[in-house]
């Protein structure tokens, strides 16, 4: 049946063939294993790893053991690897895990290149679907808690963003029409502002014939007299457009001078 084993050995992998050998590293060490009947021999095996550039191989009487080499530290010594060993009545698979990675998430990975090894031995060898479907759930069992907890995690960090970002929106979106109601209404009272002004300027010039009768009351209720400087103070009109009114008014005979 399907067997999961953990320990705390030293990795040392299987040298392959034609190489020296390969010095020990210190990551902590896991496998699984199925049974498995070889229905072809080595040779025939081998065969199918042949092409597979990062694949290493190496036989040891009736077994063929094919190294993956992930990485090497400092020394070009493999720090990251897995062995399959392909047996005549199993099929078994060791791997280093290395100390700042998630044991469970390195066993899925290394499964999934167990399979792919799997499928392309998969004629010189019987197995059974059980063996299969039973190593690969107790992987995927062990996954779900270190699955479900940073999905959870992650999940409600989402959601939360989710919903923070839709009241910023809807904040963002009363915001822009609120501006665009006060741009508006700024807009008319700037016309109306306008419009006042001109009326009160209109308002505030008075004509030629108005100014006149302005100045015929004022000489009335000042006994005949009038300071052109107070008067210009009073009606807001410049010195010089009254003198030139009382000139005009002189010469078309309504007012006399008396000096």
């Amino acid at each position: 049946m399907a067997d999961l084993k953990s320990t705390d050995q030293k990795a040392k992998p299987g040298a392959p063939a034609g190489a020296g050998p390969i010095a020990q590293a210190v990551p902590t060490v896991s496998g699984f294993r199925l049974q498995a009947v070889r229905t072809r021999g080595i040779r025939d095996l081998s065969v199918h790893f042949a092409e597979v550039s990062f694949l290493e191989m190496m036989s040891e009487g009736d077994t063929l053991s094919v190294l993956n080499v992930e990485s090497r530290d400092l020394k070009k010594d493999p720090a990251l690897f897995s062995i399959v060993r392909f047996k005549p009545d199993m099929v078994e698979c060791a791997y280093t895990c290395l100390a700042n990675m998630s044991p469970k998430k390195r066993q899925l990975e290394v499964l999934r290149h167990f399979m792919n090894m799997l499928t392309l031995a998969e004629d010189c060898y019987e197995i059974q679907i059980k063996q299969v479907y039973q190593l690969v759930e107790s992987s995927f069992a062990d996954m779900t808690e270190y699955v479900s907890t940073d999905y959870d995690k992650l999940y409600s960090l989402y959601d939360n963003l989710k919903t923070e970002f839709a009241v910023i929106q809807k904040k963002s979106k009363e915001l822009v029409e609120s501006n665009s109601q006060l741009s508006k209404e700024n807009y008319e009272l700037k016309n109306k502002n306008d419009e006042l002004t001109l009326r009160l300027k209109s308002l505030e010039t008075l004509s030629d014939t108005v100014l006149a009768l302005k100045i015929q009351e004022w000489l009335s209720e000042h006994k005949g007299e009038i300071n052109i400087a107070d008067f210009s103070k009073v009606f807001n009109i410049p010195e010089m457009r009254v003198e030139q009114i009382l000139n005009k008014m002189v010469t078309e005979g309504y007012l006399e001078n008396k000096g």
